[in-house]
């Protein structure tokens, strides 16, 4: 068995454990992946869009497409539902969609000078900044112990 195949069987054993985890023990609340926001399936590879059709062919039930723009790259997902389980694929927009231009058009904009800007001064500022430590104490211990220890 490769390391790949080891570690998809564990984690498969891993959900079906939790599952029963959370099926005999009601006071445990539900993951936020997968209630809250959608569990990832992450395509990150070279064969994306295969990876992404193969999901969309497999996925038993309808799925909605969805894209994500800004910060570091722009995203294609595919969410839907099993069960009650939110689940969300995704790629990076460029690798499973094709960019097309349909118009090109000028436009105008107010912006800030950069000469004017570049000609503000600066200033000096103090402030108050809290340098915060983090105690945690065990949580199995009573709290009266964990104080003392």
């Amino acid at each position: 068995m490769s390391q790949d195949t080891t570690q998809r069987t564990e984690y498969i054993a891993g959900l079906r454990a939790l599952a029963d985890l959370l099926e005999q023990h009601a006071t445990i609340p539900l993951p936020v992946q997968g209630v809250l926001v959608p569990m990832g399936i992450h395509y990150f590879t070279e064969d994306a869009r295969e990876g992404m059709a193969q999901f969309a062919r497999v996925f038993p039930g309808s799925l909605d497409k969805k894209t994500r723009e800004g910060g570091v790259a722009d995203y294609f997902n595919l969410v839907g539902t099993l069960h009650g389980v939110k689940v969300q694929a995704t790629a990076f927009r460029d690798q499973v969609c094709t960019r097309v231009v349909k118009d090109v058009r000028e436009v105008t904009e107010e912006v800030p000078d950069p000469d004017a800007l570049a000609a503000v001064p600066t200033v000096t500022v103090t402030k108050t900044v809290e340098d915060v430590e983090w105690v945690c104490e065990p949580l199995l211990a009573p709290r009266e112990l964990a104080a003392r220890s």
